[in-house]
C-alpha cells in the first residue's frame, strides 16, 4: 500500500481567481494562433510574451504574480522600453495575459516539482517502498473530469502514470496504466528512458485495478 501523501510543504499562500485564470488562458489560446495568419505579428507577439514571462521568473508564487497583475500595464511598458520590442499592431492585452499565463503554468510546475521532492525525502526517510507524488481529478468524477497520479518506487525511481479519462471513440472511461521511468530523487520523468513494462488501457476498472497492484510489486531486471 501506498502511505497517504505528506501536507503540502510548499503550497502556495495564495491563489489566483478562476476568472483571472480563464481571462488568461484565453489570451494564450488566442494569441497563438495567428501564426497562421500573421507569423510576422505572431513572432512579434511571442517575443513581448517570452520577455514579459522573463521579467515575472523572480515571481514564485500564484500570490505573487496576481499581486504583479494589478500593475501589468506598468510592467509591460518597462519591459517595452528597457528591450526596445517592436510593438506596433500588437494588441498588449492579449500579450500580457498570454505572459501571466505562461509563468503561471511555469509556477505550478515548480512547485508541484518542489511538492514530489519532499514527497521523495519523506519517503527515503520512513522506508516507505513507493509514494505518491502527483494526484489531479478524483475516481468519483472520472471521467467527465480526468484522473491522474503518479507513484514511484522509492528505491530506484520505478513510476507509474495511473489514469482515467474518456475514450474518445466510445465517449465511456478509459482506464490506464504507464510504467515509466523517475529520477529517484526529483521524481522528473526521464522521457529517454525505456519503459519498465507495458503500457495498458482497460474499458473496465477491474483489470486495471489489478495490474496496478501487479506493477507495485514488479521487480525490474537490469
Amino acid at each position: 500500500m501506498i502511505p497517504p501523501m505528506p501536507p503540502d510543504p510548499a503550497s502556495p499562500p495564495g491563489e489566483v481567481p478562476d476568472e483571472v485564470v480563464r481571462r488568461w488562458r484565453a489570451a494564450e489560446e488566442q494569441l497563438y494562433p495567428v501564426v497562421m495568419t500573421r507569423p510576422d505579428l505572431y513572432e512579434l507577439s511571442i517575443q513581448v510574451v517570452r520577455a514579459v514571462a522573463d521579467e515575472l521568473r523572480p515571481l514564485t508564487t500564484p500570490a505573487a504574480l496576481l499581486a504583479s497583475y494589478r500593475d501589468a500595464a506598468e510592467l509591460v511598458a518597462g519591459v517595452i522600453q528597457r528591450r526596445d520590442l517592436a510593438v506596433e499592431g500588437l494588441d498588449l492585452g492579449l500579450a500580457t495575459d498570454a505572459a501571466f499565463h505562461l509563468r503561471y503554468r511555469e509556477v505550478l510546475d515548480e512547485v508541484a516539482r518542489g511538492q514530489a521532492m519532499e514527497r521523495a525525502r519523506v519517503a527515503r526517510q520512513r522506508g516507505d517502498e513507493w509514494v505518491l507524488l502527483h494526484e489531479s481529478g478524483t475516481l468519483s468524477r472520472a471521467p467527465a473530469v480526468p484522473y491522474r497520479r503518479l507513484e514511484m518506487r522509492v528505491r530506484d525511481g520505478a513510476g507509474l502514470h495511473v489514469f482515467v479519462q474518456q475514450d474518445p471513440t466510445t465517449a465511456g472511461p478509459l482506464f490506464g496504466v504507464e510504467a515509466v521511468q523517475l529520477d529517484p530523487h526529483t521524481g522528473d520523468w526521464l522521457t529517454e528512458a525505456a519503459p519498465w513494462a507495458r503500457s495498458e488501457t482497460f474499458t473496465r476498472p477491474e483489470p486495471w485495478q489489478r495490474l496496478v497492484e501487479e506493477l507495485r510489486g514488479h521487480e525490474r531486471h537490469s
